[in-house]
C-alpha cells in the first residue's frame, strides 16, 4: 500500500506523540508499503521518516538503538574500541542517524543510543559502565516525563528496556559479566574501560521474547496503534508499560524469555561439565565488591607445530574458544611458561615449557563457560582445575558512575 509524508506525520500524531515527547524508536520502514516513487534509495527512505519525525517532535527528542556490542569483542590481547560511529548492528535506520551531524551518540560499548533534539547530550552524559544497572540510559529512560515507545513496522513486542526489566527483576537466565575494551571520548582521547554486560544463558529457554508481553498490553490500551501502509505504527507510555512489564515479572521472572522455566544451574552443569560444589555464590553476584566469574571447562586444547608435534595441551584458565592458525608473533601474546588466568581479561592461551620456532602453528581450545555456583571466601575465588585448586587474590574493583579504575 501506497503513503506519503503527510500520512506518516498524521499516524506518528494519532498514535499518541506530542510535540515535545521523548520517543524512542524501533524501525523496520521496508515493511510499511510503498513510500513516494522519488524515494528511490534507502537513505532517501530514512531521511523521509526522519523529516517527519522532526516535525511531529518540534519541541522533543528522537532516539533511535544504536547497538554495537563492541567489547563484546574485545580481547585482552586486543582491545575492540568503541567510537562514535562505529556502526551499529541494528538496521539501516539508527545508522543512518548516527550520520546525522546534530546526532549525539551515548558512551556505551554495548547498547549505546543516537539522540536528535532538546537537551540530548544532558540526557546521555554520564552514564554508568554497566548497561542495564544503576545509572544507565534505560534507567533514566523509564523515569523520564512524556518517554515513549514507537515502533514503525514492526509490532508491540518491540521493547526498549526489556533487558533492564530483567535486570531489576533478577532474572535466573540472565547475569552480569565483565567486559574491557577502549572508548573514544569526543575529544579524542581513548581510555580503557571495565563494562558490566548483562548476558543470557546458552539455552534457548534464555532467548528474549516480549511477544506475550506486547499482547497484553496492548490488550491493556498501554499501546495504542495507527495504519501507515500496510503496517502500524504503535506508540505506549514508557513509564507506563515498564510499570506493566515489572509487575508481570514479579510473578513470573521468565515473562520476557521463550522460556519454559528451568533450573538454569543443573542445565549449565551438565553442558560445562565442571565439578559439582556446595556453595551459596554463583555467578554474577557482586560479594565484596567483586563480581563472580562464570564456570569454565575445556573439552579439547592443543597447540600444534608446522610438523604436527603437539606443543601444549595446557590452556590458560577461563580460556576461550579458539580453532585457526596463527603466526609465531600473535602466537607470542597468548603463551606464558606459568598458567595464567582469563577471569577477568578474556582471551586465550597456552602454557608452554619450550621454544617457539617455527612461522605458523595450529591453535585448538574448545571451551565452555556459564552459570554456575562459585568457590569464593574473605576475598578469594577457587577454581577447580585438572585436579588442584587454584586461588586468585582479588585485590582491585570496579568503580562505576564515571569513575574509572584499572583493573
Amino acid at each position: 500500500m501506497k503513503y506519503t509524508k503527510q500520512d506518516i506525520i498524521n499516524a506518528l500524531k494519532n498514535s499518541g506523540i506530542k510535540k515535545d515527547d521523548t520517543v524512542f524508536f524501533s524501525t523496520s520502514l521496508g515493511m510499511v508499503g510503498l513510500p513516494p516513487k522519488e524515494i528511490n534509495s534507502q537513505d532517501k527512505l530514512n531521511k523521509l521518516f526522519l523529516d517527519a519525525i522532526k516535525e511531529v517532535l518540534s519541541e522533543g527528542r528522537i532516539i533511535v538503538p544504536t547497538y554495537s556490542y563492541t567489547f563484546g569483542k574485545s580481547l585482552a590481547s586486543n582491545l575492540a574500541t568503541f567510537k562514535k560511529d562505529t556502526p551499529a548492528e541494528i538496521g539501516s535506520f539508527p545508522n543512518f542517524i548516527l550520520k546525522q551531524q546534530e546526532a549525539i551518540r551515548s558512551l556505551d560499548p554495548f547498547m549505546s543510543v543516537a539522540c536528535i533534539g532538546k537537551n540530548c547530550k544532558e540526557l546521555l552524559d554520564g552514564i554508568s559502565n554497566i548497561s542495564y544497572g544503576e545509572g544507565s540510559f534505560f534507567e533514566r529512560l523509564v523515569n523520564l516525563e512524556n518517554s515513549k515507545c514507537c515502533s514503525i513496522g514492526l509490532g508491540p513486542n518491540w521493547t526498549p528496556f526489556i533487558h533492564y526489566s530483567d535486570y531489576l527483576a533478577k532474572v535466573p537466565h540472565r547475569y552480569d559479566k565483565l567486559f574491557w575494551g577502549n572508548i573514544e571520548t569526543e575529544k579524542g582521547v581513548v581510555k580503557k574501560i571495565p563494562w558490566i554486560y548483562s548476558v543470557r544463558f546458552v539455552g534457548d529457554e534464555s532467548y528474549p521474547y516480549a511477544h506475550i508481553a506486547g499482547r497484553e498490553a496492548e490488550k491493556s490500551g498501554i499501546w495504542k496503534s495507527e495504519k501507515l501502509g500496510r503496517a502500524r505504527i504503535y506508540t505506549a507510555s514508557c513509564k507506563e508499560y515498564f510499570e506493566f512489564v515489572m509487575k508481570k515479572l514479579s510473578k513470573n521472572p521468565w515473562y520476557l524469555a521463550k522460556g519454559p522455566a528451568i533450573d538454569v544451574i543443573q542445565k549449565e552443569k551438565e553442558r560445562i561439565q565442571y565439578q559439582d560444589i556446595k556453595s551459596n555464590f554463583e555467578t554474577g553476584q557482586w560479594v565484596d565488591g567483586v563480581l563472580l566469574p562464570e564456570r569454565w571447562n575445556y573439552f579439547e586444547s592443543k597447540l600444534i607445530d608446522s610438523k604436527g608435534k603437539i606443543i601444549s595441551t595446557t590452556p590458560w584458565t577461563h580460556s576461550l574458544s579458539v580453532n585457526k592458525i596463527v603466526s609465531i608473533d600473535k602466537l607470542k601474546k597468548h603463551t606464558s611458561f606459568y598458567n595464567k588466568n582469563c577471569f577477568y581479561n578474556r582471551d586465550w592461551g597456552f602454557v608452554v615449557k619450550e621454544e617457539l620456532k617455527d612461522k605458523e602453528y595450529k591453535v585448538i581450545i574448545n571451551s565452555e563457560f556459564g552459570k554456575g555456583k562459585i568457590a569464593y571466601e574473605n576475598g578469594f575465588i577457587f577454581a577447580e582445575e585438572w585436579q588442584k585448586v587454584e586461588k586468585m587474590n582479588l585485590k582491585k574493583k570496579i568503580y562505576f558512575n564515571g569513575e574509572i579504575n584499572d583493573w
